[in-house]
């Protein structure tokens, strides 16, 4: 009797497999389509069914070999009490084959299913072969298989099972109907367990389901086996603890304090809590996997206007989400789902796991405050303009100067020179000094009179004049133009010399290299400032400022 309470015990996934189309969840298109082909006789002769593990790829082509070979056949809704339906479930009817793809891949095996196909069905209607993993298949295999493939008997039909299809020629494909099997929402996955665990009479939350749908991704079978695991563990009553363990997860609680030590950048607390996983036992792997889903979760809370319609976690523990989501941004949380998803990959190679969680972990809490690019760019415009340099003056003869031009205009108007007055007096100008010196007269055509600004006059290289040689030039030669700017225009001016550029911005012009360089070394400290972690580089030398 023991013996027999013993073979009488059968696994989750196959004891509750869908026996009618009715109990196949989460591939409502492909049921509609095929039980439509029944109701309108438009059957065809070949099949791929292609998804991930545990979908019902195998279950679907068993439903659709009974609802064929039924004796109400072929009909959408199988009787599951005639004889063939009975054999066909039971996995010993001859008219239903199903062939391993991984253990029949040359070509030997194909030429003796073609000598097959030739023989008519000993029972049912139809002759149905079920391939599974059919991208086992060699090339030279698919080859012998395309005539009969294209033009079966009548009486047969082919079904693929395929979790790789892009390893599927394309003549095979082009001559199947071919259906895509979609992930098992978890709601789908968990409603079932549900139906499962109160006909089992097993004491369970729906918290503890939802965990187990969750590491199942998608795949139904995947989700009863992990069950039918703590049930091994815990009995007809399960605990989030016993889920917990069996299926390797961390728990939210451990995750907030995770992001809680990130966010008040406590990296000894961080080591301490990666050192207590690592005792546990736990898979880092799966751990990453939980923390994305928290960054995930954390971001669609800053977002989203009806985050629980995106989440699939409780009133309460939305609220936990979003006081969480308060204390960072958007930007933040964008960088460390990037390490924590590059941290994934790297586990994998990794000798040490752990010293990569822990190194990822402490360069998530470097992460300084991040601006938005926008904000950036509008910091970066309200840098100022460069300094205009006169000819000839050092830093204390303009700042003195500066001063003293700013006490003498002080409680005055400044007239304004109109544009066709100056355009005017630079054209007497530069004939003046043509007369005396006409070499001096062709250099000042590549400059602009740009603006005439109490005692200063302000002129522009042209935009692809030479600056190095026109500036040498007229500084040689600038008490010719003093004096003549002084006898067309009647007083005596100060001369400014500028580079010109598109957008009419000044270069800075001066004699004086320490202010340029002086001046450069403020403006990269302002950018630094506004870019933390941005990194200046001279050509050829090595980083000049790093920053955060």
């Amino acid at each position: 009797m023991a013996c027999n309470k013993f073979m009488s015990y059968q696994v989750s996934a196959r004891k509750w497999r869908p026996q009618n189309f009715s109990e196949v969840i989460g591939q409502g298109h492909i049921v509609q389509t095929l039980k439509n082909a029944l109701l309108n006789n438009r059957i065809g002769h070949a099949y791929l069914f292609s998804g991930t593990r545990g979908v019902g790829k195998t279950t679907m082509a068993r439903i659709f070999a009974k609802a064929l070979n039924c004796v109400k056949g072929p009909t959408p809704e199988p009787c599951n009490e005639c004889e063939m339906c009975r054999d066909i479930t039971g996995g010993y009817c001859p008219d239903v084959v199903e062939i391993d793809g991984a253990s029949n891949t040359g070509v030997d095996d194909v030429r003796e299913l073609r000598e097959n196909v030739k023989y008519a069905s000993s029972k049912g209607k139809y002759k149905v072969y079920i391939v599974d993993e059919v991208h086992m298949l060699s090339k030279p295999a698919f080859n012998a298989f395309l005539k009969t493939l294209e033009e079966p008997p009548a009486h047969i039909i082919f079904i693929f099972a395929t979790t790789e299809p892009n390893k599927i020629p394309e003549t095979v494909i082009s001559r199947c109907q071919y259906f895509e099997f979609k992930r098992i929402s978890i709601n789908d996955v968990v409603e079932q367990l549900m139906l499962i665990t109160k006909k089992e009479g097993i004491n369970v939350s729906r918290d503890m389901l939802t965990l187990i749908a969750k590491s199942a991704e998608g795949s139904m079978r995947d989700a009863l086996v992990a069950m039918d695991q703590i049930l091994s563990f815990s009995g007809d009553t399960i605990k989030e603890e016993d889920v917990k363990i069996i299926l390797g997860f961390v728990g939210r609680e451990v995750l907030s304090s995770f992001m809680n030590s990130i966010i008040k950048k406590d990296i000894q607390n961080i080591l301490k809590l990666v050192k207590e996983l690592t005792i546990n036992g736990t898979d880092l792997r799966i751990f990453c996997k939980e923390f994305l889903e928290y960054i995930r979760n954390l971001m669609v809370i800053k977002v989203a206007t009806e985050p629980s319609s995106l989440i699939e976690l409780s009133a309460a523990e939305i609220e936990h989400f979003k006081s969480e989501a308060e204390k960072v941004s958007i930007e933040e949380l964008q960088q460390m789902f990037n390490i924590i998803l590059k941290t994934e990959a790297d586990i994998r190679q990794a000798s040490q796991p752990s010293l990569v969680i822990e190194m990822a972990l402490i360069r998530m809490t470097q992460i300084g405050k991040v601006m938005a690019v926008d904000e950036i760019l509008k910091r970066l415009e309200n840098l100022g303009q460069k300094p205009v340099l006169r000819v000839g003056e050092g830093t204390e003869d303009r700042r003195q100067k500066t001063e003293n031009r700013e006490q003498r205009t002080e409680g005055r108007n400044t007239a304004t020179v109109e544009e066709k007055d100056i355009s005017s007096l630079w054209v007497k100008i530069k004939e003046s000094v043509g007369a005396k010196k006409p070499s001096l007269g062709g250099i000042l055509e590549d400059i602009k009179l740009s603006n005439i600004r109490g005692d200063e006059i302000i002129l522009n290289f042209k935009e692809k004049a030479s600056e190095s040689y026109y500036r040498k030039t007229l500084e040689l030669n600038q008490g010719v133009i003093r004096d003549t700017i002084k006898k067309v225009a009647g007083r005596d001016f100060k001369i400014i010399l500028e580079a010109y550029s598109k957008e009419g911005a000044s270069n800075v012009s001066s004699n004086n290299g320490s202010d340029i360089e002086k001046w450069k070394k403020e403006k990269i400290q302002e950018v630094i400032d506004i870019i933390p972690g941005v990194v200046i580089r001279e050509i050829g030398g090595d980083p000049e400022h790093v920053s955060g």
